[in-house]
């Protein structure tokens, strides 16, 4: 999503829309406090690693309804604002619309679903216990590389989907599964 359907490459500032709306002020502070090592995970580790530390920064503890409300409300309008006007084209010129995210699934559906007309969005998934998140991601993970192209694999039954758009490396092993490849259309 970011960096594809998205202009912006990253996803931090709607993990600190979250962040903020859900749980204050303080949880904005931790979740920046948190960043610049979530960076570092990210660039050097990798992007999963940066992803489950900016996941478990914004969302430990919030409850899963108040993390649902924010993206129907809030998230909308921000993702609207940096939807990528070229890939928007192919994306809706598509039939059955498939979006692969590593970003939390709770976080993006509802925007993807409702406004973009997505049939299908397969995301990280979040733990949760009694309604609460607890930071962690369900397996088999943050959806980035093998994961993606195993999540695709399995929502289309082996079938080959025409178009896969992607802008980063880790997207190359979903990317390969697609009859028509277009890549990095923000560059």
């Amino acid at each position: 999503m970011d960096g594809t359907l998205l202009i912006g490459r990253s996803s931090f500032p709607y993990f600190a829309l979250v962040a903020f709306e859900v749980g204050c002020i303080l949880r904005l502070l931790f979740l920046l406090l948190l960043s610049p090592a979530a960076a570092v995970l990210y660039y050097l580790v990798s992007e999963s690693a940066g992803i489950r530390g900016l996941v478990f920064a914004a969302f430990a503890g919030m409850r899963v309804s108040d993390i649902e409300s924010v993206a129907r409300a809030v998230l909308p309008k921000f993702y609207a604002g940096d939807l990528h006007p070229d890939t928007w084209r192919v994306f809706s010129a598509c039939g059955r619309r498939c979006v692969l995210t590593a970003n939390p699934r709770v976080m993006v559906e509802p925007f993807l679903k409702e406004f973009l007309g997505a049939d299908l969005v397969l995301g990280t998934g979040i733990l949760s216990f009694r309604g609460r998140a607890t930071g962690f991601v369900v397996e088999p993970g943050v959806l980035v590389g093998k994961n993606k192209a195993d999540a695709l694999m399995a929502a289309y039954g082996g079938a080959a989907p025409v178009i896969g758009l992607g802008d980063r490396h880790t997207d190359f092993a979903f990317m390969s599964l697609c009859k028509v490849i277009i890549f990095n259309l923000t560059d």
